[in-house]
């Protein structure tokens, strides 16, 4: 499974810039907490470090720079998924980095475990990049099996 590809996908669904800093840091740290999910617990001891270490730079330029991205996601205009990721409706603020990592984390394992090969080839273009997102086409699969 290329997890990284469902990650930058469901990035892009979102429409996050990927000029951010923060997007490689968010893309680095999600596939860290894939190979081991106990790092999702020390975030700022473990992974932030991790982080900063892979791309030579500090822990909290890690910490910001992922809150940035953060940022954008929660005020992005894919209100849709950002109701499958983050129940946003029931939410009354934006989630901190741990829980918007812990978020993504578990959607995109469901994803790469609920939608079955042949169904990742429904060609849907995201609107916003213009190239095939296998995000989009994991949510209208997952959107046509509820309406069925």
């Amino acid at each position: 499974m290329n997890y990284e590809k469902v990650i930058t996908n469901t990035l892009d669904s979102f429409g996050v810039n990927r000029s951010y800093t923060g997007y490689d840091y968010v893309v680095y740290g999600l596939l860290l907490i894939i190979e081991d999910r106990e790092r999702i617990e020390c975030i700022t001891k473990s992974l932030y470090l991790d982080i900063a270490k892979h791309y030579k730079t500090s822990w909290g330029c890690v910490e910001k720079n992922m809150r940035t991205v953060v940022h954008s996601i929660w005020n992005s205009q894919n209100t849709e998924l950002l109701e499958i990721v983050f129940h946003k409706s029931k939410r009354d603020r934006k989630p901190t980095n741990k829980e918007f990592l812990k978020y993504v984390y578990d959607y995109v394992i469901q994803v790469s475990s609920e939608v079955p090969v042949t169904d990742r080839y429904i060609p849907l273009l995201c609107p916003i990049s213009n190239n095939y997102c296998e995000a989009l086409s994991a949510f209208y699969i997952r959107i046509s099996r509820t309406l069925k």
